[in-house]
């Protein structure tokens, strides 16, 4: 389309001032791809100088480090809790200019493609504490899910959920613990505001409790799940409570 409108112009304009914007629209339509492989091949030098970010875990550690996939808002407020209880993680993200903000920042993360095995066989999972899934790829996740578990059967994977179906097939390939953020959001939002109309907590925290076990039922039954999955089971107001 630029060199018809490129040849168009010809009619207009001089002869020789038309050659000379046909030959730099030529060079641009042809540099492109060539920058664009450049861009994929200085990502991938980025990603490969990133293992010395990569912890050690010393002789005398007893915990290792936890990984967290996926560093946009919710995994970033997953690192900032593991360091307010001094809980050492590292953290990945596939976004070059989230990995350079957050770097400046201090926090410990590298760039990678978890979708490329070799990234995460890196990532010394069997070592690790527990491994956070935030990605915002419900698909991606099941994929990565499924095969760290085969990998690491006895390592914590605690992932971000869409929906309750989506949960449903997180816990049917492994995860230890499924997160539906919409569905744990809107419970959330419904204790607020009902609160915030002049409803006295215990009820509407039993009423909160009643919600969430049928959703815990809808999860059960979209993945025929043979145990009730662990939907808000370590919230810390109900460890809390009095029993």
């Amino acid at each position: 389309m630029i060199v018809l409108a490129a040849a168009s112009a010809a009619q207009l304009i001089r002869p020789e001032t038309a050659a000379f914007w046909q030959i730099v629209t030529a060079i641009g339509l042809t540099i492109t791809p060539l920058l664009a492989q450049l861009g994929r091949y200085a990502a991938r030098r980025v990603d490969m100088r990133s293992d010395v970010d990569l912890p050690v875990l010393g002789p005398g550690e007893k915990a290792p480090a936890a990984v967290i996939i996926g560093f946009g808002r919710v995994g970033r407020l997953v690192a900032e809790m593991l360091q307010t209880h001094g809980r050492s993680y590292i953290a990945v993200d596939s976004n070059i200019d989230t990995v350079a903000a957050c770097r400046k920042e201090g926090f410990p993360i590298i760039f990678g493609d978890v979708a490329r095995p070799e990234l995460v066989d890196r990532l010394n999972l069997g070592h690790a504490s527990a491994l956070v899934l935030t990605m915002d790829d419900p698909v991606l996740t099941v994929q990565l899910t499924k095969r760290v578990r085969g990998w690491c059967p006895n390592l914590t994977i605690v992932a971000r959920a869409r929906d309750a179906r989506h949960a449903a097939e997180l816990y049917r390939v492994g995860v230890t613990d499924a997160v539906p953020e919409t569905l744990e959001s809107s419970l959330q939002l419904s204790e607020a505001v009902l609160v915030d109309l002049g409803m006295a907590m215990g009820p509407v925290i039993a009423s909160i409790h009643e919600k969430r076990a049928e959703l815990r039922q809808e999860i059960m039954e979209l993945g025929d799940l043979g145990g009730e999955p662990p939907l808000g089971r370590r919230r810390a107001r109900d460890a809390l409570k009095p029993r």
